[in-house]
């Protein structure tokens, strides 16, 4: 009788050390973030040829983006790989815009 009291209790432990890193983490996707590639690049008016380097992951996580998830601030568009990473944009937008431009990301435009 034991024995069985024991291992629903380690069950128990395992399946509540799972689901609280799940919470720690704020994301429900499993995707692993792409690796890097060379940028696009888009001739200007003046024939030169400028990098761009569209956002592709999460400012939060660093996970792949997914389209219907986004936010706009001050003209720029800003994606998520999930609504929870969303709410933790909205707490401070000004940082995360500034840590995906500082990595050479080129935001959309919010459309208008």
């Amino acid at each position: 009788m034991y024995r069985k009291s024991v291992g629903c209790v380690t069950i128990l432990t395992i399946a509540v050390l799972i689901l609280g890193s799940l919470a720690v983490c704020g994301c429900k996707k499993s995707e692993t973030a792409p690796k890097a590639s060379a940028p696009p690049t888009q001739k200007t008016p003046a024939t030169q040829t400028v990098a761009t380097n569209a956002q592709t992951t999460c400012p939060v996580t660093g996970k792949k983006i997914d389209k219907n998830i986004y936010a706009d601030y001050q003209g720029k568009r800003v994606y998520f790989c999930c609504a929870d990473c969303k709410a933790k944009f909205s707490a401070d937008p000004a940082k995360y815009i500034k840590l995906l431009e500082d990595k050479g990301i080129t935001l959309e435009k919010t459309p208008k």
